[in-house]
């Protein structure tokens, strides 16, 4: 069905299109522009003499060719996904980028430890994303991922890397009282009188917003935010009071703790590597250093 000259590019934005049914979302997604994957798209229609797609209003469906070269092409893109990744093993030198994906409450702790990672892995460079959407490992789209939630299906593998308590901070400019005893925490929480900040509804699976949701049912945050970095803030800012990892809170001079630890409030971060990369010599040791340098965090 293929020239024997055929461009691979051409199938890798092929497969794209054909995910996301547009050219757009596949430009988005491979970071190309929009007419640079229309012509990839008229490039392998011209070599295989056959329309791939139908443009319809509501986008582009693929046609009975379209299907076909799909069905060809989604084992060879994974099988490209393997040699990626296998490719790695062939260093043996602790050199190279490795990059973390992790929400921002991850990062708000991670960040403390940055400074002793890089000193004790200077051939390394970091790469960290700080983002909601869950990054595939397989894809190498991130090499490690802080999570917390275990993986529940694919060669994942999976280790505790710390737990992540959280308590209430404000400014040290404001006025509110901390709690000068854990047993006074409980009616402490219910006041009304300083605003709090909280998470939007969309992110309500948050842990500190699904703890608020559940435990303070008649608070309603003044502010919601979308990203824990807002949280902090305008917690500096004196805006109100909210939730942040403990961790987080106590090393930022700007802010008091107002609280102990929450109760019920403790959440583990696990480190999820894929199984083909576990044992590359970057990513290795990068894992060692973070479960070392968290590991006493809570010893």
């Amino acid at each position: 069905m293929l020239k024997s000259a055929y461009d691979w590019d051409d199938i890798r934005v092929f497969l794209a299109v054909y995910e996301t049914g547009s050219f757009s979302g596949a430009a988005r997604d491979l970071g190309l522009s929009q007419p640079t994957v229309g012509r990839r798209i008229k490039s392998l229609e011209e070599a295989l003499n056959n329309r791939l797609f139908e443009r319809l209003s509501e986008g582009l469906s693929p046609t009975e060719s379209g299907v076909v070269l799909a069905s060809k092409a989604f084992p060879m893109a994974e099988a490209a996904e393997v040699l990626n990744r296998q490719s790695a093993l062939l260093s043996a030198e602790t050199v190279g980028t490795v990059r973390i994906s992790m929400n921002e409450q991850a990062g708000m702790l991670l960040s403390g430890h940055i400074a002793k990672i890089r000193e004790a892995l200077p051939g390394i460079e970091l790469e960290l994303i700080t983002t909601h959407a869950e990054a595939s490992l397989s894809r190498r789209e991130a090499d490690l991922l802080i999570r917390f939630c275990k993986p529940k299906k694919g060669n994942l593998y999976a280790q505790k890397l710390t737990e992540m308590p959280f308590a209430v901070f404000s400014s040290v400019e404001c006025d509110v009282s901390p709690v000068k005893h854990e047993e006074e925490l409980g009616a402490w929480l219910w006041r009304k009188d300083h605003p709090w900040i909280g998470w939007d509804e969309e992110h309500s699976y948050q842990p500190d917003a699904a703890w608020m949701k559940a435990t303070l049912k008649s608070v309603t945050p003044a502010i919601r935010i979308s990203h824990a970095m807002m949280m902090q803030t305008l917690l500096q800012k004196n805006l109100g009071i909210g939730l942040l990892p403990s961790a987080a809170g106590d090393a930022d001079p700007q802010l008091k703790r107002l609280t102990p630890d929450v109760p019920g409030l403790l959440n583990n971060l696990y480190l999820i590597v894929h199984g083909d990369l576990r044992f590359v010599p970057a990513i290795r040791s990068v894992m060692g250093e973070m479960l070392n340098a968290l590991s006493k965090e809570n010893s």
